[in-house]
């Protein structure tokens, strides 16, 4: 009988509950099973990232190891290289081993490893300096190619003796600089000459300050001639800081014809110019509106006056007050009108200035007041009558109650409206901000912002005040000692401008003097055509002390306001013969009194083109090397500096100073802002040049007396922008990125990380030289023949020649036409991507070769000519790279010059240009690209060759491909390439389409485990959809919108990131899953 009689019979009912349980089991068993298989996968992907991390450690230790052995052979190739003796020439520390080193003679051998900026840049200065490469009369002794009859002239943009060097500075040396070094190069005889300027309020602020602090004292308790003494000894003992830095980084400036705007030779310019300008008309005194520092007790010039918006009614501190006060409003309140109970209501931003009001105006055909014409008002506070003046060009009758209050002699705009009435000018202040006696008893002697308050209180109590309300407003500040600038009314010098202005205008109208960027010509012109006089007198102690004197006759009444009261001299003796002869007079009824004020800074530099050169003397160097060729500055200074010195040459010396400008833009930070103390931007040239720690710049900035609030968001700035520091740079490379970043016209926003990238482009060069002087040997090479070159060669070389001969191009139109982003990046094209990324390593196979191969000794002939002519185009950037190397590499038999500086920069060769060669090396380089990117996609290891397949459907691709496969086999690690004209696939390989024409096959069936390959990504696509699921469950949270957006943001590149990753994962597995089952 069968079992089955004794198995129970069950029910439809129990049946599916049976089979409801089974599956339930199975389902378990499924999940445990799938469970298994992706912990299994996680616990692979976690051996191999233990795997990984052990890897990495122990190849981190060994960086560790390394670069800790690296630093300390750097220390002590630096020290070594640093203990040449001052103005010889550098001797070269060679690499025998690692550690071992020793000195030659000579600058032949290996070089060190890697660049290292401070060894590079050691001694080369003081060389230059001891065998006065800088000198144009040198240059014209040994420079073969030397033109003597074509001169480059320019002089520095004078930095101020009390400064030290800023990326401004930097920018404007690096531009001139490169100019400089190019010209030379060319032939031209070059002079730059340097010079500091005097800086009146600014040296007499520092000094007066560090006489308070040392010594607590102050200018007038040591006199005049005693102050000028000690302002002597601060500039003998610490003006020499910026000469050190601009030589830091490698400035050709002639020394030997330095000037300082208060030396002999300046002095005596400025006398005459100012002598000169007074006979002929040019400069007169007069009694007008003026810029007034109370802190300083001077006036100012417009470049010293800083602004600062003010949106609404604020609360500010001034210095020398004890309170805060009331800016960015308009304060109201009431005139009465004679003999009527009508009252004007007018509104000022300076109440305190009401004391000093003479007119209240109207506009003629406003009709709420035209019965008023005529009639006057009364001043509550002082006893005076103001008559109610019609002025249409003051008044908008639409603004506000259309009155207006005039103070002529505290607003610019009343002052004209003053000069148009003929109304009084009262001056209502002191030199140092008290109110004077003309503000009434009740008022004297207060300081200005206390005068504001008490004015008001005083308005109150006669029921005048109508309150204040917020307005807008600019508000002027000096520069120099913070203080709010006071309109004041004084008696000065100035210079009739008109007549120079429109003769500047012409020149640049007529093409006899170039603007570039030609777009500031509108500016030129604008501001030329309506050009003010220059008020040149400041009343300060350090300065130019003018040359005139007033002149007391015995018996006369004297008008010291007059022009025709005073005389002009270089001395006291020459005055007095001059007002002798203007008076007709005797001497002996003639007393003289030396004006104690000094001329306005601008003014000795505004000679500067040709009082360096020995104006007013006609000395050799001024026949020789004036006018000077070219003026480049920042476009900050255009007029204050620059629209000067062409009128002043104009006017002195009858020709334009330079018939050149070129301005470059403003440096700003890496986000666009202006750099300043307060934003803790502002960052020292020299520390890019020898690195710094984020520490030391915090550190630095708190020593720059900020308020505990800007300390802590300039500290906060630096932190965000440099939480590692600034790496070591370099000059080279700080010079050469901020002339890579100049493009004309627009500011510079200056990314230090990008400086960081050129000083390992300086590192790229040096190691590229490396290589050639390693594989060059024992060569030496031939007199340049560049015809020879291109004959029986291959076509790498041809198309390296090529490419050299483009560069020189481009470098040559970019000096040109003063685009030195056009230049750098040239040169950065030629040294980075033609010849390391590419053509260095085509020549491996062929050095490989042996010397006896005719294919090598070309190669040597064309990798030496390669590297003399990136050096020499690199000179006018990098100097001290370029020379250091240059020093490195044999030299051709007819190459007896002693610096780079002086060989003949590179010119184009008509035979080298081949652009069928250079279409041909492109289209090999973008299949080697292809290739590469190919090799990355499957996960091929840098280093393991593989076969590689170029499947084309045309002739012409077939034969190129065919042509350079050795090249291409070598640039794209292959163990071989096979170009065919097919459109097949082959066993065991991938394949991808590289255009409609040409398909790429790397054959991995030899160099890969597809199924285990398909294994690990597998378990790296399920690692990577966790965290995706992880992410998504952080964004899908009811209330994300409110976190930040900066955090959104971030999580949104992440999910797009995680998305490309598996995309590219299951497309990977999907090919290697086909090549499995083939």
């Amino acid at each position: 009988m069968s079992d089955t009689t004794d198995q129970p019979i069950l029910t439809e009912e129990e049946r599916k509950k049976e089979e409801k349980k089974k599956a339930k089991e199975a389902e378990k068993e499924a999940k445990k099973a799938k469970l298994a298989e992706k912990e299994a996968k996680l616990k692979l992907v976690k051996e191999k990232e233990l795997e990984n991390k052990k890897k990495k450690e122990a190849q981190e230790a060994e960086q560790r190891e390394k670069a800790e052995l690296e630093a300390k052979n750097l220390r002590e190739y630096a020290e070594r290289a640093s203990k040449t003796p001052k103005g010889e020439k550098k001797r070269k520390l060679l690499n025998i081993d690692i550690i071992f080193f020793c000195y030659f003679s000579e600058l032949t051998g290996e070089l060190y490893p890697s660049y290292h900026p401070p060894a590079v840049e050691s001694a080369w200065y003081d060389w230059w300096l001891q065998n006065e490469f800088f000198s144009p009369e040198k240059q014209m002794e040994i420079q073969p190619h030397c033109q003597k009859d074509k001169k480059f002239t320019m002089v520095i943009p004078p930095p101020n003796v009390t400064g030290s060097l800023h990326l401004g500075h930097a920018l404007t040396m690096a531009i001139q600089d490169s100019i400089t070094r190019y010209r030379r190069m060319k032939g031209e005889v070059c002079l730059w000459i340097p010079g500091t300027d005097h800086a009146g309020i600014a040296t007499q602020v520092v000094v007066e300050k560090k006489l308070q602090r040392e010594r607590n004292v102050s200018r007038h308790d040591l006199g005049r001639e005693g102050f000028i003494n000690e302002v002597w000894n601060w500039k003998n003992e610490y003006g020499s800081r910026i000469q050190g830095q601009l030589r830091i980084i490698g400035s050709s400036l002639d020394w030997s014809r330095e000037a300082f705007t208060m030396d002999e030779k300046r002095c005596k310019a400025v006398n005459t110019a100012f002598i000169r300008m007074f006979d002929d008309g040019l400069i007169f005194r007069s009694t007008r509106l003026v810029n007034w520092s109370c802190a300083l007790k001077t006036a100012i010039s417009d470049i010293e006056v800083d602004f600062k918006d003010l949106e609404k009614h604020t609360k500010m501190s001034v210095p020398g007050h004890k309170g805060t006060y009331d800016f960015g409003v308009l304060f109201e309140f009431a005139y009465q009108v004679e003999d009527s109970d009508e009252q004007l209501v007018v509104a000022t931003t300076r109440i305190e200035t009401m004391l000093a009001d003479t007119a209240v105006a109207i506009h003629s055909q406003d009709p709420r007041y035209k019965h008023l014409h005529g009639k006057f008002v009364k001043h509550p506070l002082v006893n005076r009558r103001l008559p109610i003046i019609c002025d249409d060009v003051l008044v908008d009758m639409a603004f506000g109650t259309g009155v207006v209050k005039v103070t002529p002699a505290h607003d610019h705009n009343d002052y004209e409206t003053g000069l148009r009435h003929k109304l009084p000018m009262i001056n209502l202040f002191t030199d140092e901000g008290l109110i004077n006696e003309n503000g009434g008893e009740k008022f004297q002697g207060m300081r200005r912002f206390d005068a504001r308050n008490a004015v008001i209180e005083s308005l109150k109590e006669l029921g005048l005040y109508k309150g204040m309300k917020d307005n807008k407003m600019r508000l002027g500040f000096c520069s120099r000692s913070k203080d709010i600038v006071e309109p004041l009314i004084k008696p000065q010098w100035y210079v009739k401008c008109d007549g120079m202005a429109a003769k500047a205008i012409e020149a640049v109208k007529s093409g006899e003097l170039k603007i570039i960027p030609s777009t500031h010509e509108v500016t030129w012109f604008r501001w030329l055509e309506n050009i003010k006089d220059w008020c040149i007198s400041r009343q300060l102690w350090w300065g130019h002390r003018i040359p005139a004197y007033l002149v007391r006759v015995r018996g006369v009444v004297e008008d010291p306001y007059s022009t025709s009261q005073w005389v002009v001299g270089n001395n006291q003796e020459e005055a007095l013969e001059s007002a002798a002869a203007k008076f007709k007079v005797p001497k002996e009824d003639i007393q003289l009194e030396q004006d104690h004020d000094v001329l306005d800074t601008w003014f000795s530099s505004g000679l500067f083109p040709f009082s360096t050169l020995g104006w007013p003397e006609q000395t050799k160097d001024f026949e020789q090397f004036f006018p000077t060729s070219l003026l480049e500055t920042g476009l900050d200074i255009l007029f204050f500096w620059v629209a000067r010195m062409v009128m002043m040459g104009q006017q002195l010396t009858g020709k334009l100073p330079f018939n050149q400008i070129f301005l470059h833009a403003m440096v700003r930070d890496s986000h666009g802002r202006k750099m300043s103390k307060s934003l803790g931007n502002v960052i020292d040239p020299l520390d890019v040049i020898r690195g710094i720690t984020l520490k030391s710049l915090q550190d630095n900035l708190k020593a720059g007396n900020l308020d505990p609030v800007e300390y802590e968001k300039a500290s906060l700035g630096l932190k965000q922008d440099y939480p590692e520091g600034i790496s070591e740079c370099g000059t080279d490379a700080m010079r050469f990125a901020l002339c890579a970043y100049t493009s004309q016209g627009r500011d510079i926003n200056l990314d230090i990380l990008r400086v960081v990238g050129y000083r390992h482009f300086c590192n790229k060069i040096w190691n590229a030289t490396r290589f050639a002087m390693m594989k060059l040997g024992d060569y030496k090479p031939i007199d340049f023949n560049p015809q020879e070159l291109v004959k029986d060669t291959n076509a790498v070389n041809l198309w390296i020649l090529n490419a050299a001969n483009r560069a020189i191009q481009q470098c040559e139109e970019g000096f040109a036409a003063y685009d030195f982003a056009q230049v750098t990046t040239a040169i950065y094209n030629f040294w980075l991507h033609d010849l390391c990324d590419f053509y260095l390593e085509t020549t491996k196979p062929i050095f490989a070769e042996g010397d006896s191969s005719p294919a090598t000794q070309k190669t040597k002939d064309t990798l030496y000519t390669c590297i003399d002519i990136g050096l020499k185009l690199l000179h006018p950037f990098m100097p001290y790279l370029s020379e250091e190397l240059y020093q490195s590499i044999p030299r051709r038999p007819s190459d007896s010059i002693a610096t780079i500086m002086l060989c003949k920069y590179p010119s184009t060769v008509a035979e080298w240009n081949n652009p069928s060669i250079e279409e041909e090396m492109t289209k090999c380089q973008d299949i080697i690209r292809a290739i590469r990117s190919l090799r990355t996609k499957y996960n091929v290891a840098s280093n393991k060759k593989v076969a590689t397949f170029i499947h084309t459907k045309t002739d012409e691709l077939n034969n190129l491909y065919s042509r350079h496969a050795s090249l291409i086999k070598v640039l794209s690690n292959a163990t071989q390439v096979e170009v065919a004209l097919t459109t097949e696939g082959r066993p065991g390989c991938v394949i991808d389409t590289y255009n409609e024409n040409v398909s790429l096959l790397l054959d991995l069936s030899d160099s890969m485990d597809f199924a285990a390959e398909i294994q690990r990504m597998e378990a790296k696509k399920t690692q990577l959809q966790t965290q995706k699921d992880t992410l998504l469950k952080k964004i899908n949270i009811p209330s994300y919108e409110k976190v930040p957006l900066k955090i959104r943001e971030d999580n949104d590149s992440k999910l797009k990131a995680f998305d490309e990753e598996i995309k590219t994962l299951d497309n990977t597995i999907e090919s290697f899953a086909k090549l499995t089952t083939k």
